[in-house]
């Protein structure tokens, strides 16, 4: 008995891992077997067809997925290279302000 329940769950798997447009080819598929009076055999031309068109829909979704995650790492990108350049000038202003405080201070020494 075991082997049976094997097979009925690896049929379901199976079935589970069809996306819509396949699915929807083997019921087109089946409806037309039956109305030609024959029996469906689970591999027809529209379920093919369903199978092709879901593939395309996952590499598409692959690709705009992929697509976000590189404009996500560019806007990274420009807000590391904003950070970079606010530290530098930070940085330019303090030396700036340095200068400023020690052309004072000697200003101030020269007059006493």
């Amino acid at each position: 008995m075991k082997p049976y329940h094997f097979l009925i769950s690896l049929a379901l798997l199976l079935g589970a891992c069809q996306g819509p447009a396949e699915t929807a080819g083997a019921k087109k598929d089946k409806a037309a077997a039956e109305a030609a009076g024959q029996t469906y055999s689970g591999d027809g031309p529209n379920e093919r067809i369903g199978a092709a068109r879901d593939r395309a829909a996952d590499a598409a979704e692959d690709a705009r997925k992929a697509e976000a995650a590189a404009i996500d790492k560019q806007g990274d990108s420009i807000r590391t290279e904003a950070d970079i350049e606010a530290e530098r000038l930070e940085q330019e202003a303090e030396a700036v302000r340095k200068a400023a405080d020690a052309r004072a201070e000697a200003i101030k020494d020269a007059n006493k």
